[in-house]
């Protein structure tokens, strides 16, 4: 293959005339690429006020009044582009993103059928239509100035950009942070274990793709992490792979650009010697870690020992050379197929006011929507995103109100369904609501298999109805299928296999979860999830053996519980139950605490064979014989006496915090909020049997 005979140097930092490639040589990559490589060999303070000249000289044109723009929609495979620029500019808008997508997918080897939720992105033309969108910080005098904003969730996924930077052949990198966003949501569809540096590395090295033409060019050195790399001590690769979501060097700002400089750099040298050698060895590095062999034994029989490594990085760092593939556009991503169709003025604000929401500016946003239904008072779309403004801000009965009326204008939403069932779990579940959340998100899977949060959520509401848990596993299982990195669908699959009894199981998915979390959050909650995990595991233990050890002694009555309440020297920490922790995407705010009542009555009445759920404060609890609980739950609606033959068969959770230690449901309820599922009594409407009981604070 000829190689292109001029050298490349990423816009921005100096021009490639002035300097002499440090090689060329031939690689086949792609039956059709060719790499190219510069020596930076200016002093990199002349770069720096170079960069920064550059940036002066392009900063963002001032915005002119014009006629109100007349907004469009164009679909491409997996993307639609809101534009009030013209369709030329949608298209290679699209074209952009698609072209990003099918070479990281080609990378991960992620050519399977099942689509990703389309990526809605709203393309500005100019700074006047895009700065009202950003959120308020960025809005203020002396922000910085933005080319373009990414903003993603469990539903949805938006990109907000300039038009005019993103068609200025002059700027470099307009596009980086947009683009290490989205990367970050590819791998989170599609690879499940992957070590932290190579998850920024990756997202790092195909941030800063270029497009020219129908070619692109992977491996632009990125000027950021160039800049940390000169000033900055590289970390020991032991270090750095050893970096998880907890680490400082991950989330301190004084020692996080060194992690995402490194990370970018050591990803660049692996992929650049796997294109000239013909190899594949940062794959196979990959696809071990992937079959559970620890990252270090992985490095060693793939990408080389790390401490042979560290001393190969270090001089390609030094010498300041960096390989570039010139490659043609994926032959799938075929621009002229992309339509295009009018978009009427009332769905352009209420696309812009949802992206809004999704970042909580919720002023803004509503002023939008209002305005969108005076145009179009029957647009479901809107409805929905005024709902998601109530239903975040805690407000559910009103969240609840415009959730209905979408899923009456549009039947056919998978979100609308979506939303409209998790609204009812917040606003607690008795057997009306329950069926109704659950004929939506069975509605909302049947529209829309691909919707990960769907089965997510069913899951849920099957497991805390004790209900088909077996259903409930393998719809965790299929959460987990269609987002292989999201850990919240494998915290999940804890919690249900908690529910069915299965400790060792549980404690098993724990530990896998616990060793995929990506950000302080997720590594805190996989966390409290491994505990409660490990808690479950030793209660059950050693239950077990005290059953065995019951077998065998003499007397009659529940020996597991005479062993605590019958022998004062016996542990108590030996047979409390232990707190089973569910965790729901939302916190529901706790009632105000009433006054305390008398005890329940001893007696125990004909049960109906539903289920209900009562929420409110425990304000009694007792436990008169053996594993026997009695308590009073007081709500605005009223107070329930409830009661359990053997407390050691209801499953306890904690829904929004961590307890300490295991908690004694004979001494520790008293006078916590709690979310309590039963058995009414058939003629007591204010008893009934405890079958879970889901605490928070």
């Amino acid at each position: 293959m000829q190689i292109d005979k001029a050298s490349y140097v990423p816009r921005g930092i100096i021009p490639c005339h002035s300097i002499q490639p440090s090689y060329r040589e031939d690689i086949d990559f792609g039956n059709d690429a060719a790499y190219i490589a510069c020596m930076f060999r200016h002093p990199w303070p002349i770069r720096f006020y170079l960069i920064i000249a550059l940036f002066i000289s392009t900063a963002p044109r001032i915005a002119f009044a014009e006629k109100p723009a007349v907004w469009i929609r164009l679909r491409s495979p997996n993307f639609i582009v809101i534009t009030n620029g013209n369709e030329k500019q949608a298209r290679r808008v699209a074209f952009q993103f698609e072209t990003i997508r099918a070479v990281l997918r080609r990378f991960l080897n992620s050519q399977g059928t099942a689509p990703d939720p389309p990526v809605t992105i709203i393309a500005a033309k100019d700074e006047a239509t895009f700065k009202p969108l950003l959120p308020e910080s960025y809005r203020v005098k002396g922000a910085a100035q933005l080319g373009g904003l990414y903003v993603g969730g469990p539903e949805k996924n938006y990109v907000a950009l300039r038009l005019d930077i993103s068609l200025d052949r002059d700027v470099s990198a307009p596009f980086e942070t947009v683009y290490h966003e989205y990367v970050h949501y590819l791998t989170r569809r599609s690879l499940s274990v992957i070590p932290l540096w190579l998850t920024e590395g990756l997202a790092e090295f195909y941030a800063n793709i270029r497009l020219e033409s129908k070619y692109v060019l992977l491996g632009t050195p990125s000027d950021s992490n160039l800049m940390v790399l000169h000033q900055t001590p590289m970390l020991p690769l032991s270090t750095l792979f050893a970096v998880n979501a907890s680490s400082p060097y991950y989330h301190e700002n004084n020692k996080a650009s060194i992690f995402y400089a490194e990370s970018w750099v050591l990803t660049h040298y692996l992929m650049t010697e796997d294109w000239r050698n013909h190899t594949d060895r940062l794959k196979q590095f990959v696809e071990l870690v992937g079959e559970n062999k620890s990252p270090e034994d992985a490095a060693k029989r793939t990408i080389g020992d790390p401490k042979v490594l560290e001393e190969t990085l270090q001089e390609y760092i030094r010498k300041f050379a960096f390989t570039v593939a010139r490659m043609p556009a994926p032959a799938e991503v075929n621009e002229d197929s992309f339509t295009p169709e009018p978009i009427s003025a009332a769905e352009s604000l209420a696309i812009r006011a949802d992206f809004m929401v999704q970042h909580a500016t919720y002023t803004q946003a509503r002023e939008m929507l209002e305005e969108s239904l005076k145009l179009d008072p029957k647009l479901a779309a809107a409805y929905e995103s005024m709902g998601q403004i109530y239903a975040q801000q805690n407000q559910f009965d009103e969240a609840n109100k415009w959730y209905s009326q979408a899923v009456a204008l549009n039947s056919q939403s998978f979100l609308a369904n979506f939303y409209y069932a998790t609204n009812l779990f917040k606003g607690g579940l008795n057997d009306d609501t329950a069926a109704k959340a659950e004929s939506s998100l069975r509605t909302s899977i049947k529209i829309n298999p691909a919707f990960a949060p769907s089965y997510d959520a069913l899951a849920y509401l099957l497991a805390t109805r004790h209900r088909e848990l077996e259903e409930a596993r393998m719809l965790a299982l299929q959460a987990v299928a269609l987002e292989p990195g999201n850990i919240r669908y494998r915290l999940r699959m804890v919690q249900v296999l908690e529910q069915m009894g299965r400790a060792d199981d549980a404690l098993r998915v724990a530990t896998l979860t616990a060793s995929l979390a990506k950000t302080p959050n997720e590594w805190t909650e996989a966390q409290e999830a491994l505990s409660s995990a490990q808690r479950f595991r030793d209660f059950k233990e050693r239950m077990q053996q005290r059953e065995e050890r019951v077998k065998n002694e003499p007397g009659d009555g529940p020996g597991l519980v005479r062993a605590n309440h019958g022998d004062p020297s016996a542990s108590s920490e030996e047979v409390q139950p232990p707190v089973l922790r569910h965790r729901d995407e939302e916190n529901v705010p706790a009632q105000p605490a009433p006054a305390s009542g008398d005890t329940a009555s001893p007696q125990r009445p004909e049960l109906l064979a539903r289920h209900e759920v009562a929420d409110g404060i425990i304000t009694y609890t007792t436990c008169p014989n053996g594993g026997a609980l009695e308590l009073k739950l007081v709500s605005r609606a009223g107070s329930k006496q409830l009661f359990s033959d053997n407390y050691y068969k209801i499953p306890f959770s904690a829904l929004n915090f961590t307890p300490k230690d295991m908690m004694n449901p004979c001494t520790d309820l008293k006078g916590m909020h709690a979310q309590i599922t039963y058995r009414p009594a058939k003629d007591h409407p204010d008893q009934g049997e405890i079958v879970d009981v889901q605490l928070s604070k």
